[in-house]
């Protein structure tokens, strides 16, 4: 008997854990961190590395990205995916270094195919005669579930 409750707890647990982990707004809320993690480069780091980062942003992107960034006016806009890669493989090649750590995450909701996360961040980009991006940011990511998982389709970005 003390065998099959502990079994049924095991069970229980496990379950009640892949829930949580596979639940949208966990799934987007990765989806952001690992967004945010391709986006590093570190000060240093090899260029062949860094432009395998280049690579890893095109499944995070939807086929247009609407950019809202009014401390950088060259990055505001609408963008097809190839554009974003393109510069994100030039700042690769000229960062000395970009961070982006998320301080803290505020509201997080999917409803159906569309999510959004709030949070604010820490973020540097570092390039070898200016500091377009070096501060706190309040940042909205607006997500679109696709076939091959959740695509960032606008972000805004304003100075805390």
């Amino acid at each position: 008997m003390k065998r099959i409750v502990i079994g049924v707890a095991a069970a229980l647990l496990v379950t009640g854990f892949l829930v949580w982990w596979f639940s949208p707004e966990r799934v987007v809320k990765r989806r952001t961190l690992d967004l945010l993690e391709t986006l590093t480069l570190e000060s240093g780091a090899n260029k062949t590395l860094r432009q395998l980062r280049a690579y890893g942003l095109t499944r995070l992107l939807a086929e247009e990205v609407v950019l809202d960034t009014p401390e950088i006016k060259e990055a505001n806009g609408t963008f097809e995916r190839g554009e974003l890669e393109s510069a994100f493989s030039y700042l690769c090649n000229q960062a000395r270094q970009t961070m982006f750590e998320v301080e803290d995450f505020g509201d997080v909701s999917v409803d159906g195919d569309e999510a959004l996360v709030d949070l604010v961040l820490e973020g540097l980009v570092e390039l070898p005669t200016s500091r377009p991006a070096d501060g706190r940011y309040d940042v909205v990511f607006f997500w679109r579930r696709a076939e091959d998982g959740w695509r960032l389709r606008r972000a805004e970005w304003s100075e805390k």
